[in-house]
């Protein structure tokens, strides 16, 4: 993120108190500053929709079984999952870097959620468990018929088959806030927290959607409410409607979006995908891929690549919108004989300080710190190495209370 030099004697061995300090900056995901958190994506939805294969796609390899039957997955899979970057490979060019590790985040292939679930019915407050350690959701909607794979309803009704889902996370975060409210210990901002919740969920209104303060989402964050996740609505489609008809499904599924109850239209994102296509296309050589493309008759123009609109391309980076997180780099700049990595890392902008960021990478940073060499990503990548930029004055210095800035280096 930042190539960064202490300019007073480091040793090993940092005190634990302020290892513990800064450890505790790594906090919320209501506005306090994290470094390099564990991020995971819950990806949701009725049985038989295609998760498992949608999962198989992001991780560009089969991990979860995808067979034409309800509740083929039990145990959820996870899977670190890169996001794509522009910048990272070129500027570990530029650093002449050994290797470059990519910002990730999890995701997690949910075994599918029946109506009733959250009663309990079908494993349903095993599944709803995995889905409240999440930080975001992914909800997968079928938008696709296929007389060969089975609809738990015997029809296919993208619009239906979503409000099931998202009236279950509603009905399961009612339920859990009024055993929570019943209970004398929780007072305070809690309680006034969880009674908006409760009068908005009893009105069908998810809790992301009534307005909360940062500090009121922050006392009820152990709560891990199922309706106050952020919602990535991903509608999986049949191979024509997400080559030759992607502009007509694309006005279907937004037609769709705003139809959805207990959804909020104004803040969910909505993305479509293809796992039945992509599943394909992984099985074929760069060759066939595209003579199966053009098959398709797929428009694309002279300066697009295909892999641009696949799942393992487009989900991620939503993700991060979604969750309000930015990129930033290390590595371009630190002497080769301390480091030869030059790494990305996912922060949230406000509050990381260019100290608090040593203190995160390392507590030997720390011990000493007094300023950070800062450049843009975007600029930089233009220079053939460090030193050239730095020779030209494209390197900045900064001090310990420096705010990081989306792409800094």
């Amino acid at each position: 993120f930042i190539v960064m030099r202490t300019f007073l004697d480091c040793r090993r061995g940092y005190p634990p108190e302020v290892k513990r300090k800064f450890a505790s900056t790594t906090t919320t995901p209501f506005g306090r500053a994290r470094l390099n958190m564990k991020l995971r994506v819950g990806i949701v939805g009725i049985p038989n929709i295609g998760k498992s294969t949608l999962f198989n796609a992001l991780a560009r390899k089969s991990i979860a079984e995808a067979s034409n039957y309800p509740f083929c997955t039990i145990d959820p899979n996870v899977a670190p999952i890169a996001v794509p970057d522009e910048y990272l490979t070129r500027l570990g060019t530029l650093a002449d870097s050994k290797r470059t590790v990519p910002a990730t985040i999890e995701w997690v292939d949910v075994a599918g959620l029946a109506q009733g679930a959250s009663r309990g019915e079908g494993l349903g407050n095993q599944f709803l468990g995995t889905v409240r350690e999440c930080d975001a959701i992914c909800h997968l909607v079928r938008a696709f018929e296929d007389r060969d794979i089975t609809h738990v309803d015997g029809i296919v009704d993208p619009i239906a088959d979503a409000e099931v889902i998202n009236l279950e996370l509603l009905l399961a975060d009612a339920a859990h806030v009024e055993r929570r409210l019943s209970r004398t210990t929780c007072v305070g901002e809690e309680r006034l927290a969880l009674e908006t919740v409760a009068a908005g969920l009893e009105n069908g209104i998810p809790a992301r959607c009534i307005g909360l303060s940062d500090d009121a989402k922050f006392s009820i964050k152990s709560m891990g409410l199922l309706t106050l996740k952020p919602v990535l609505y991903a509608f999986n489609v049949d191979e024509i409607d997400f080559t030759f008809g992607r502009e007509e499904a694309l006005g279907r599924i937004k037609n769709i979006m705003e139809s959805i109850q207990y959804c909020d239209p104004s803040n969910d994102l909505f993305a479509m995908v293809s796992a039945k296509l992509e599943e394909e296309l992984s099985a074929m050589s760069k060759e066939e891929q595209e003579e199966y493309l053009a098959s398709l008759e797929m428009d694309l123009a002279p300066d697009e690549d295909f892999e641009d609109y696949l799942s393992f391309k487009v989900l991620p980076l939503m993700a991060k919108d979604l969750l309000g997180l930015h990129v930033a780099y290390t590595g371009p700049g630190v002497p080769q004989e301390r480091s030869r990595t030059t790494r990305a890392w996912l922060f949230r902008r406000h509050g990381l300080t260019a100290e608090g960021m040593a203190g995160r990478l390392h507590g030997d940073i720390l011990k000493g710190f007094m300023r950070a060499e800062v450049a843009q990503a975007p600029g930089l990548v233009e220079y053939p190495n460090y030193n050239a930029a730095k020779d030209a004055g494209f390197i900045r210095t900064e001090g310990r209370d420096y705010d990081i800035e989306t792409d800094d280096v």
